[in-house]
């Protein structure tokens, strides 16, 4: 790379050689003489779509500005490319760097065409920078875009005049649009001609290099390594298609690819995708097997490499891409906005809209993909689909009420996991794979979800719009067509007037207010056309009478509001709200008392004569005899998770002394050794201080993930040895 940078800054006409292998041949151009009449520019599919920001766009027309008040020229950087095989006088070349940049030129040239009335100087920019002007290429574009941006590209360059009437709402939305509307306003709104831009874009120079044997993949690699900034899709897509030729790869991009991104955009959708598809095919979050660290944007290239060497041969490129297309149908199915036509799906689509959607269920695609690939396999029917999805509707609003963590990326990959030991899925196999969680990943019993309904300041659990959501759900569940026609309001207001102020008092119930605001019960719908939300109660109760919401109307029957009535419709709306977020009896265990719950926060002198009976690990439950036992557990699941900085977390002056080199205790690994024998409060606190220590080296949140459960009664006893 220095030696092509040297090239660069010196314009070095000579061959050059990259690892002393293959010859390069490095130009100097002017950009114009570049783009001449007998090339076309093709970007391959490897490379990125065109995607540069607002700043990148700055910096090129000011230094195009720059270039029109100083008369001077100005270095463009370099252009690396590869002609196609077969090449005869009308050459196509390859880019292999600089697309951006050449795009963003030719887009520049487009509006200065768009905004000259000099039929001259427009055929003098059209034929030096936008379309051939002879030969058999007359009228074709000189730049060839990926097939993501081609559309967009052609209607721009368009010889018709510019109209955005002639672009549907997905192209404006484009870099390719957006940018071509940015130089256009900038150029209108300058102090120079149309004229005086062509000029300058004229005097930018280039360095060409050509590549003739060297292998594009490595180039594009080491080139991309000092600055080019490739998303994780581009990178994946790339290890996929890079190794094949180049029909190969235009051909896998279309059929497959393509069909990805258009399916899925904007452009996040298709990272968020890959993720969650990893996430469902792997049955873990993991970015290994034996890994704690979870997948997230800086390592999903890795983590998809390693699945894609764990699950198919070299040349099964394909293979996989239509596995991805596939599930990329599933995805499509999940993603929704605020011009759903909610009548308009089928019953299915409908409770995914309720899940994804209204719950906003980050998560929830990892399971249902899953679920969609299996039903499309004929192993369950619709009805049973529906029920599924309900039980995960249920979850997720009991996990929100009750603070738990509902479906999160780990909990989804275990879910998975205990689905796929099942050739067919019935109710009760489903719903044993969502309730397996202890502690914080639990399914809410029907006691605890009541009991949290009822309690204060509800609205601080359900953000956004769960709180609509619930009151909704009470009064028509499942049909959500003129959900956007409601809104909350609250029965006490949220800003007490003199009114109210003054009842309150005469009810001697002032602390109602501050106590009962957000209760469950002094929350109902109105329509959102309705804002007399600080009316007298008297007033409230008659607009009320008249609601179309039969929650509101039950409120018109009080004849006071305070804090007693708001309990008491509290109580009434939770008891409804267990037959709706629904958790079949046998699965409706009563949650563990908080004194058999221990975490690392627990007084540990206070369990000396205790006796663990489960220890749960980041959601996956143990059975434990002894607390040496547990040391054990952890000891070993931190070890797999990254061996290194466990060697590191143990170094550190609080525990260094638990830890050996003696062959007679515990074995961790070949030389490394852990001393046995603690008692119960030693136990607990080596297990505090190295998941400390480990989590601060590794940025993770394992000491949290870390509980256990306690045997009742258990008397004091001496603990064995385990690692003896």
């Amino acid at each position: 790379m220095k030696i092509l940078q040297a090239v660069a800054a010196n314009f070095i006409m000579t061959e050059i050689f990259i690892g002393g292998r293959c010859p390069l041949d490095a130009k100097k151009f002017w950009l114009h003489e570049f783009i001449s009449e007998k090339r076309t520019f093709v970007i391959p599919v490897y490379q990125r779509n065109y995607d540069w920001k607002v700043e990148n766009c700055e910096q090129l027309f000011g230094d195009i500005v720059h270039i029109i008040e100083n008369k001077k020229p100005h270095f463009i950087g370099t252009f690396v490319y590869q002609e196609t095989v077969g090449a005869d006088i009308f050459r196509e070349l390859i880019i292999i760097d600089g697309q951006q940049r050449i795009t963003s030129i030719i887009l520049i040239a487009k509006v200065l065409y768009d905004l000259e009335d000099d039929d001259d100087l427009r055929e003098d920019i059209r034929s030096t920078f936008i379309k051939h002007s002879r030969g058999e290429l007359k009228g074709k574009c000189k730049l060839r875009p990926t097939e993501y941006d081609n559309a967009t590209f052609d209607k721009l360059m368009s010889d018709a005049a510019f109209d955005e009437k002639n672009f549907a709402a997905q192209e404006k939305s484009s870099a390719m649009y957006g940018n071509y509307c940015f130089f256009r306003k900038k150029i209108s709104d300058s102090n120079f001609k149309p004229k005086d831009f062509f000029n300058a874009i004229c005097k930018l120079n280039v360095v060409s290099i050509l590549l003739e044997d060297e292998n594009p993949q490595e180039i594009f690699e080491s080139l991309n390594s000092t600055g080019l900034d490739l998303s994780p899709a581009d990178l994946i897509r790339n290890s996929l298609l890079m190794p094949l030729d180049y029909a190969r790869q235009e051909e896998l991009y279309k059929t497959y690819w393509l069909k990805i991104e258009d399916l899925l955009r904007p452009s996040d959708n298709v990272e968020n995708f890959i993720k969650q598809y990893l996430i469902a095919k792997r049955k873990s979050n993991a970015v290994m097997e034996t890994q704690k660290q979870q997948l997230n944007k800086r390592n999903l290239y890795d983590a998809f490499k390693k699945y894609f060497a764990a699950n198919f041969s070299d040349d099964a490129a394909e293979t996989c891409l239509a596995d991805m297309l596939r599930y990329a149908k599933f995805f499509r199915r999940l993603i929704f906005n605020d011009d759903t036509e909610f009548d308009k799906l089928s019953a299915l689509d409908k409770k995914f809209y309720e899940l994804v959607y209204l719950l906003d269920a980050a998560n929830a695609p990892i399971v249902l993909m899953y679920l969609t690939d299996r039903y499309d396999r004929k192993h369950f029917d619709e009805a049973t689909f529906i029920k599924f999805v309900d039980a995960l509707i249920s979850l997720v609003v009991r996990a929100k009420v009750c603070k738990h963590n509902g479906i999160t990326q780990q909990f989804a990959g275990n879910v998975l996991a205990r689905l796929d030991k099942a050739a067919t899925l019935t109710e009760k196999i489903f719903w044993q794979a969502v309730t397996f969680g202890r502690g914080e990943y639990s399914f809410p019993n029907d006691a605890d979800f009541q009991r949290e309904l009822v309690g204060n300041k509800l609205s601080d659990r359900l953000k956004g719009n769960a709180c609509k959501y619930l009151l909704y759900s009470l009064e028509r569940a499942g049909d959500f067509a003129a959900y956007s026609e409601a809104v909350i309001e609250y029965i006490l207001p949220q800003r007490l007037n003199d009114w109210w102020k003054n009842y309150l008092r005469m009810k001697n119930d002032s602390a109602a207010h501050e106590i009962w605001l957000h209760n469950l019960g002094n929350m109902t719908l109105v329509d959102k056309s309705d804002k007399s939300s600080g009316d007298s109660f008297d007033k409230k109760k008659n607009r009320y009478a008249q609601s179309k919401f039969s929650c509101t109307r039950a409120v018109s029957i009080f004849s006071d509001w305070t804090s007693k009535q708001i309990q008491i419709r509290a109580k009434k709306l939770a008891a409804e709200a267990v037959k709706i977020w629904t958790l079949p009896e046998e699965f409706n265990t009563p949650s563990l008392p908080a004194d058999e719950i221990v975490t690392l926060d627990s007084d540990f002198a206070a369990l000396k004569n205790s006796k663990p009976a489960t220890l749960t690990i980041s959601g996956t439950e143990i059975k434990i005899q002894h607390w040496n036992h547990i040391v054990r557990e952890v000891v070993r699941q931190l070890y797999a998770l990254d061996p290194y900085n466990f060697r590191r977390a143990v170094q550190m002056e609080n525990v260094r002394k638990k830890f050996s080199v003696e062959p007679t205790d515990f074995k961790i690994d070949d030389d490394f050794y852990m001393k046995t024998g603690f008692d119960t409060g030693t136990c607990l606190k080596t297990i505090d201080m190295l998941a400390g220590n480990f989590d601060r080296l590794c940025g993770t949140n394992f000491k949290e993930e870390i509980y256990f459960t306690l045997k009742p009664d258990t008397p004091q006893i001496e603990q064995p040895n385990l690692f003896a």
